[in-house]
């Protein structure tokens, strides 16, 4: 796998405990500038508009998008494979790298390098890239 690859999806994975927060977010900037403009024109129409920018809202739809991915990959994979991803991306701890992971889920340093790998690969697949 190419290292853009990885390092898109490893972002992906580092944003995965916060998707709903972003989700939230840019939802309520779509709702606050419904309410700027609904003084300017008709409500009906506006709420019309509305309604199609939420759904139709690209950042909306990819974040939802992944976040049912990651969760479907999350589930699909074994407890050892989603223990490690938990470990290298979506813990706060930047600190930890391959060794470390590998001591706490007592497998080798290339079992972890494969299981990671293997989850990207199906990861990657199931988001298109």
């Amino acid at each position: 796998m190419e290292k853009w690859k990885k390092d898109y999806l490893k972002g992906i994975l580092r944003d995965y405990p916060n998707m709903e927060d972003y989700y939230l977010e840019r939802k309520e900037k779509l709702l606050l500038h419904n309410k700027r403009t609904r003084q300017q024109a008709n409500m009906d129409t506006k709420n019309k508009k509305l309604l199609i920018s939420i759904s139709l809202d690209r950042q909306l739809v990819n974040l939802e998008r992944n976040q049912k991915i990651i969760s479907m990959c999350l589930e699909n994979a074994t407890a050892e494979t989603k223990e490690i991803i938990e470990l290298l991306y979506m813990k706060n701890n930047q600190k930890v790298n391959l060794d470390l992971v590998a001591d706490q889920v007592f497998l080798s340093k290339r079992q972890v390098m494969r299981l990671r790998d293997a989850f990207f690969e199906e990861l990657a697949e199931h988001l298109g890239i």
